[in-house]
């Protein structure tokens, strides 16, 4: 059974954009033989992809330091000179006075180092309102559904009382460190007794009385002029903010990436006018001329739902939406489609990334070059549980993203405190920064770091060993890789006995799922459901066991969900159930699903039973063929060999033993020669011999010897 895809002019017919969008052309993302790096496009010449590992660059800590003033260019330059590049704010969306320094020196820095990346980081979700505001109009910001205002509210300056008829619906003390309020907007309501922003005023929350059913506002704020709103044809409602993300910050404002956005008196959208802002920037002539492209931070899919009778009202029809019409994430089919037009505006020459660790962030494969992984797999995750979830995550992305592919892993984890918005840098052993630095290297991915060692004997900013083969101080000195990495777990025994792959009639039996169809074709096994669902929950029954850990590598493509552009994905976790219990949630791993085949592994390391269920939660009623299903009683553990060197990593919580004799007959190899102040009993410079055992959760960079 086969179904058409749909195509992106009846995507844009199914989310209600207009003409003008209809124009834009669709972009080719099939890459030159070359990864894209031809015609002079310029990012060839970047050292960050010249092929050699790792690949290593400055995060936003070049910023901060920027925005010093007692810091002289020469001194910064020397400290951020080091690396492959340097990524971070210039500009002033979320943190005010970043430009004033900030675009002077990493303009000089790239005109002075051309081969290093320069990359822009740049709030995706929304902004300070206090940073050019002016250039958007009042329904490109997303609202909460907001409250009547039931007496006429004069145009006076200064403080001034609304009464509302809902004004549990406003906030006071919140905010990332709970002591901001709320800002507000206040609009005329249409003949249909909707928000028209067209006629509005911005304000500051200041107090409730909700005895009295009034707020209390501070009038004409960002820019805009006090005005008079008449009782029962006039609205309040307070934006939907993130942040702040600095004692001295302010609320963020959110951008409405909907479809279904409010246009402008010229027909715009809130992505209409930031395309054309940051296309300006990056123009010729723009502050940003001479930077590579920009990483977008926290890009989202999703707005947020309902919470405590509040929600995002993306439509701005005064209802709760949560960005959904139709049964459609308008917001996220919105942000794709704003990808594709800065892509469009900015070319091939310069690079696109958002963030990608989160199920929850933008999903615009094939549009943007890659990802950043902010912490790996997640901020929160030091202890590695969902290993697979964040290898499928990058992987996925390496075979989907746009050429030249580029995704990086942002090395840091933090902690809550007792203290609101305040969390602290979680403690890990050395162990555990080099697995994560081991992942970067197995998925091609570069890696930046705000979890920092100790500045160098010099007093500049600490870099690891890992990054500069230790006290040699070498960029690039694995060289290329010799191929792609290597899951030892692949090498054992199957479990199955070859019963999928291909799946055969026997394995097929054990597929089981309410209201599901299961169908054996060439293309393996189809899966389908009899009825429209948000998501197909089935399993695959009786999988044996031997031993405490289960890896199981699963083959699956699927028909792009309908409604949305065809280049989104759609989720997939794979966890596991015993005696038809639930599997917890740290034994249920995602990944991405698309039209083209793609392996995903799945680690369990707490096998109890001798039989488990594998559980398999698809997202949407699409069909999807899985065409091979393979099991293995082994961690998944991983190498991957370089020219110079050797990369292993063990995320099994029990030790682990590689016989390198056996895997590398006559290789010899050797340990880094750590930095006195890391980590020198891993990296002691010592000769490794033909086993090696590594511990629980580790990660271990070795250099290649001479022949024995």
């Amino acid at each position: 059974m086969e179904r058409d895809f749909i195509n992106r002019r009846s995507f844009l017919k199914v989310v209600g954009l207009g003409s003008a969008s209809l124009a834009i052309s669709t972009l080719h993302t099939r890459a030159t033989a070359d990864g894209g790096l031809a015609n002079g496009q310029g990012l060839g010449k970047l050292r960050i992809f010249n092929g050699q590992y790792p690949r290593v660059f400055f995060f936003r800590k070049a910023e901060s330091l920027a925005a010093q003033k007692s810091l002289s260019y020469e001194q910064w330059e020397k400290t951020f000179e080091r690396l492959m590049g340097i990524e971070g704010k210039v500009l002033d969306e979320e943190v005010l006075g970043r430009s004033i320094r900030n675009i002077d020196f990493f303009t000089r820095f790239k005109k002075r180092h051309p081969n290093q990346l320069v990359l822009l980081h740049f709030n995706g979700n929304a902004r300070d309102p206090r940073y050019e505001s002016d250039r958007f109009f009042a329904g490109h910001w997303i609202y909460s559904n907001g409250a009547k205002i039931l007496s006429d509210v004069p145009a006076e300056h200064g403080e001034t009382d609304i009464h509302v008829d809902k004004p549990n619906l406003f906030r006071l003390n919140m905010g990332r460190y709970r002591d901001r309020n709320e800002d507000v907007g206040l609009c005329m309501l249409d003949v249909d007794g909707k928000p028209n922003w067209h006629e509005s005023e911005q304000v500051q929350l200041i107090s409730i009385d909700s005895r009295k059913k009034t707020i209390r506002v501070r009038r004409g704020c960002y820019g805009t002029e006090p005005r008079a709103f008449d009782a029962g044809r006039s609205y309040a409602a307070a934006h939907m903010t993130e942040g702040p993300w600095g004692r001295q910050s302010h609320l963020l404002w959110y951008h409405n990436y909907s479809t279904y956005c409010p246009r402008d008196k010229n027909g715009l959208t809130c992505a209409d006018i930031l395309v054309e802002h940051l296309a300006k920037l990056f123009g010729p002539d723009g502050a940003l001329a001479a930077f590579d492209g920009l990483e977008f931070d926290v890009l989202k899919f999703r707005c947020g739902g309902a919470l405590r009778g509040r929600g995002a009202d993306c439509d701005a029809d005064g209802v709760i939406d949560a960005g959904f019409h139709d049964g459609i994430s308008a917001y996220g089919a919105g942000v794709v489609e704003f990808c594709r037009q800065l892509r469009e505006r900015l070319g091939e020459h310069r690079i696109i990334l958002a963030d990608g660790a989160s199920v929850n962030n933008q999903r615009a494969f094939g549009i943007l070059n890659g990802i950043e992984s902010e912490g790996w797999p997640h901020l929160s995750d030091h202890q590695i549980h969902d290993w697979s979830g964040g290898l499928n995550r990058h992987f996925f992305w390496d075979k989907n993203g746009r050429q030249p592919v580029f995704n990086y892993v942002n090395h840091k984890f933090n902690m809550p405190t007792d203290k609101p918005g305040v969390r602290k840098q979680a403690q890990v052993p050395f162990s555990i920064h080099r697995l994560v630095f081991a992942v970067a290297a197995f998925t091609n991915s570069a890696i930046c770091y705000s979890y920092a060692p100790r500045n160098d004997p010099d007093g500049l900013f600490g870099v690891w060993d890992e990054f500069r083969m230790g006290t040699a101080n070498r960029l690039g000195w694995l060289g290329r890789p010799l191929g792609p990495a290597v899951r030892m777990a692949t090498r054992q025994p199957d479990l199955l006995e070859g019963k999928g792959c291909p799946i055969d009639q026997n394995l097929g039996k054990l597929f089981q799922g309410d209201g599901m169809q299961f169908q054996r074709v060439k293309s393996g096994m189809l899966v389908t459901t009899e009825t429209k669902v948000s998501k197909m929950s089935f399993r695959l029954i009786d999988v044996p066991t031997n031993g405490p850990d289960l890896f199981v590598l699963v083959t699956a493509r699927g028909e792009p969900m309908q409604g949305y552009p065809p280049e989104i994905a759609r989720m997939m976790h794979v966890g596991l159930s015993t005696k038809g219990r639930p599997a917890e949630r740290d034994e249920r791993f995602m990944t991405w699903v698309n039209d083209k085949d793609f392996d995903s592994g799945f680690y369990f390391s707490d096998i109890e039973s001798n039989q488990v269920d594998l559980e398999f939660v698809v997202e949407g009623s699409e069909p999807i063929w899985i065409s091979r299903i393979q099991a293995y009683s082994h961690p998944d553990v991983m190498y991957r060999e370089f020219e110079h060197g050797l990369v292993v990593a063990n995320p099994s919580p029990r030790s682990y033993v590689f016989e390198l004799d056996k895997l590398f007959p006559g290789q010899a190899f050797q340990r880094l020669q750590g930095s006195g102040t890391q980590d020198v009993v891993a990296n002691d410079g010592s000769v490794v011999g033909g086993k090696l055992n590594l511990g629980p959760k580790e990660g271990l960079f070795l250099i290649r010897g001479s022949q024995r």
